[in-house]
């Protein structure tokens, strides 16, 4: 009787005590898994699938994941998820050295950074905003892409919402491509 009495008070205990910071929802704009797809559709033709992006491939090195993305017509690109950061790490068989920083879980309006790619592209972070796609609606921030080091090369604006990723992409002042459909993967165990 005494180690039930025990046991029930060490239960209660347990379920009294506050869940760790490490254990929160975390925002995470750039979720990956295997298997994950995306199909995205211009605007004006929703009904046709523009763009299909697919996690074809995930392996694990020094405490990171690598996840290869097919797009449509074989255009491959590698990413790196840390902790709470994804890098692009190549594109289109170019290896990037040091990889560059795509999203982060922190970021915030008013945040930017300088990219270490072929075209010195910066990233901004602007306002949360409403996004409305054929997948759904959701609250997303757009990362402004610019290209101080490329003249005449147009801004492309890509929005990020939590627990899907990209959910819009606008280039040269116009929304070429929407979430259409996510379905989640899963990584192996």
């Amino acid at each position: 009787m005494k180690a039930l009495l025990f046991l029930m008070t060490a239960a209660s205990l347990a379920a009294a005590a506050p869940v760790p910071k490490e254990f929160l929802r975390r925002t995470d704009f750039s979720p990956m898994a295997f298997g994950d797809k995306r199909e995205y559709v211009s605007p004006t033709s929703p009904d046709v699938v523009t763009q299909v992006r697919e996690i074809t491939a995930v392996e694990e090195k020094g405490g990171a994941r690598y996840y290869s993305q097919t797009l449509t017509g074989g255009t491959v690109t590698v990413m790196k998820a840390e902790k709470r950061a994804v890098y692009m790490v190549e594109q289109s068989g170019q290896k990037l050295d040091p990889p560059y920083r795509i999203v982060f879980a922190d970021m915030k309006e008013g945040d930017s950074w300088k990219c270490n790619d072929p075209t010195g592209m910066t990233r901004t972070i602007g306002k949360l905003q409403e996004v409305v796609t054929p997948a759904g609606t959701f609250n997303a921030y757009p990362v402004t892409c610019s290209y101080p080091d490329q003249p005449g090369m147009s801004e492309v604006v890509v929005w990020y919402a939590d627990r899907v990723g990209l959910v819009r992409l606008d280039s040269g002042g116009r929304t070429s491509l929407v979430l259409k459909k996510y379905t989640p993967g899963k990584d192996p165990k």
